[in-house]
């Protein structure tokens, strides 16, 4: 079977075009970071449904809370 080489050297790149189909297949799209956490405690399986998470620590106040109550 035959190895393919898939090295683009950078002249080989359009960088000019905005289209991100052409895009570097090398690059990252994302990274993520992500720290660790120590287990603490949690809200009931019904409260974290209505928050949307079970970590207290994760429960942040965000614009538009009021405009969907839960069980108020």
């Amino acid at each position: 079977m035959e190895e393919t080489n898939y090295e683009i050297s950078r002249d080989e790149i359009d960088i000019t075009n905005e289209d991100p189909i052409f895009a570097d297949p090398r690059q990252a799209l994302a990274m993520a970071y992500v720290p660790m956490q120590m287990w603490n405690k949690t809200y009931d399986p019904d409260v974290g449904i209505c928050r949307g998470t079970i970590f207290p620590e994760l429960d942040l106040p965000f614009i538009g809370e009021e405009a969907v109550p839960c069980g108020k």
